[in-house]
């Protein structure tokens, strides 16, 4: 833009100054034969009185006058020559048909202008009708206006070139003045500078141009933070990828699931994890191809929903959600090895049931030994009944589908009615039980905190050793209700107190078969304790023996 104004600045002075160089030298030129034509016409009327003074003498003295700048002709009233101050009358033709000749003639005074090419001059002629009708003519010789031009070539080009380093320097300065203030709007806020009301509507485009974008822009950003808000509280993984596998975007949760947060962030997406699931994944997407593949993270297990990105019919892209299905295995395992638990929990009963009918529907047993093995048949069906019961409880636990409305329920109260219902037991295996503490209400379900203190007693009582001893304390400290179950038995080796509340583990299942149970009864208390929004949690040694804290919130 500066170099346009600028060009067209220059070319406005060159031409401007080229026509105004013309047309000074028209006027010059008009100036000057005006003036010629003035003195012409004097000259003549001087001559004219000289003749009248001096008759045809003062022809002579013209002839002879070398000093006479101007050709004077006298002419008869027939247009013959009758003198000429330069050449002899009788060489030249008759002058009737002269334009000044006949002008005269007819107004008595005439004028007219002959250009020589030959000379590059101009003759202005003035011709005056005298009293005796003669036509008296004085003429002069000047510049032409292109030899006038010519002439005055080298001052004028002289003078042009001035103006033109002039008028550069001046329209340098110029432009530099008008596209300063255009050059300092501030397109972000435009104002309109002084003097250029012409920007109005350009700048009031722009400035609204500059409002519509700083919204998209606000729309987009406020997008973009809600997208990352979204992304980075997810769980989930989320990978972005383009066709190149290169990371495009990813939350946190990505990193964490592939144990990748001290990776690079940036560049190919195969360096976050390298194993072939993932590899795999990855390919079949950018392949546009959806797949779901498993994927092994130390102790972690993720399965990977991998998706293309399509732009009109072509993968641009891909986009992998890694979701933690660590539980959700370990809890299909556990279903599983429950599963396989119960069903062997429940065949050996009712095989040794079927066994016993069996021989007694053939009549193999004698009859001496018909009660033993009806004894048998109850001992077997009672196991297999408390094995129903406990599942059945366990399975109301999971879904907290206990049929009872949690209420105030007196711990200290319950605990009595447990140690009582288990002193023939303890008598029998010589243990002896003591409670001790105070009246503390909780929000629950009794046959719950019964289901709770009972396990846990008989499982005290159960596995001590001869005149040990099981203390019971219930103690309310601050808001919460603590009960605390301490025994002298056997103790719990270290390494299987993490999974003392599994479903059917037993830590000596030889010792376990001979006491009876289930192997359920931990993992009900732990349920239990759960659905009444308490802890527990265990201590134990080996031949010294175990401590089991629960806490509850009191009412």
């Amino acid at each position: 833009m500066t170099k346009r104004i600028f060009t067209g600045i220059i070319l406005v002075a060159l031409i401007s100054m080229l026509v105004g160089t013309g047309l000074v030298m028209g006027v010059v030129y008009d100036y000057l034969g005006e003036k010629i034509d003035n003195e012409l016409h004097d000259e003549a009327l001087m001559v004219q009185t000289a003749l009248k003074l001096e008759g045809e003498n003062y022809l002579d003295v013209l002839k002879a006058d070398e000093t006479l700048d101007s050709r004077i002709t006298l002419i008869s009233y027939n247009g013959e020559v009758l003198f000429d101050s330069e050449v002899s009358p009788s060489s030249m033709e008759n002058h009737m048909g002269r334009e000044e000749i006949e002008e005269a003639v007819l107004q008595g005074e005439g004028y007219a202008v002959r250009h020589s090419a030959t000379i590059s001059k101009d003759t202005r002629y003035y011709a005056l009708k005298m009293d005796d009708g003669n036509i008296l003519r004085v003429a002069s010789e000047h510049y032409s206006q292109l030899a006038l031009i010519l002439d005055t070539f080298g001052v004028v080009i002289i003078i042009i070139a001035i103006m033109m380093g002039l008028g550069i320097i001046i329209s340098a300065r110029i432009t530099r003045g008008i596209i300063k203030p255009v050059n300092d709007i501030d397109l972000d806020a435009p104002v309109i500078p002084d003097g250029y009301d012409e920007l109005a509507p350009l700048l009031q485009r722009i400035n609204q141009q500059n409002k519509k974008i700083q919204g998209q822009m606000s729309n987009l950003k406020k997008q973009q933070n809600e997208f990352n808000i979204i992304t980075q509280n997810m769980s989930e993984g989320l990978l972005m990828i383009d066709k190149d596998k290169e990371i495009l975007t990813y939350n946190k949760s990505a990193l964490s699931l592939l144990d990748a947060e001290d990776c690079n962030q940036s560049g190919s997406v195969l360096q976050l994890n390298r194993s072939e699931a993932f590899r795999n994944s990855v390919e079949k997407a950018l392949d546009g191809k959806h797949h779901r593949e498993m994927l092994v993270v130390g102790e972690s297990i993720c399965e990977i929903i991998a998706n293309p990105v399509l732009d009109k019919g072509k993968v641009t892209g891909a986009v992998l959600l890694i979701i933690d299905v660590t539980e959700k295995e370990k809890g299909e395992h556990l279903r599983r090895e429950f599963t396989s638990n119960v069903s062997h929990e429940l065949k050996t009963p009712l095989t040794s049931i079927y066994g016993v009918s069996d021989m007694l529907t053939t009549g193999l047993v004698k009859q001496e030994d018909v009660a033993g093995f009806a004894g048998t048949i109850k001992e077997e069906s009672a196991r297999l009944i408390s094995l129903i019961e406990d599942i059945i409880k366990l399975s109301q636990l999971d879904e907290e589908s206990i049929p009872h409305e949690k209420h105030p329920v007196d711990v200290y109260g319950v605990a009595q009615d447990v140690i009582r219902r288990l002193d023939a037991k303890a008598k029998r295996e010589n243990v002896k039980v003591t409670l001790s503490g105070s009246s503390v209400s909780i929000k629950g379900i009794e046959s719950v905190v019964d289901e709770i203190l009972y396990n846990l007693c008989e499982n005290a009582i159960k596995y001590n050793k001869p005149e040990g001893t099981v203390d019971v304390q219930v103690n309310r400290i601050g808001d919460e209700c603590i009960i605390k179950i301490e025994d002298t038995g056997i103790g719990i080796p270290k390494a299987d107190l993490s999974r003392v509340f599994e479903r059917f583990y037993r830590v000596d299942k030889s010792h376990s078969k001979a006491t009876g149970g289930t192997g359920l009864g931990l993992s009900i208390v732990k349920h239990a304790v759960s659905y009444l929004d308490g802890t527990i949690s265990i201590e134990s040694t080996e031949n010294i023996g175990t401590r089991i804290i629960l806490k509850f919130f009191t009412i």
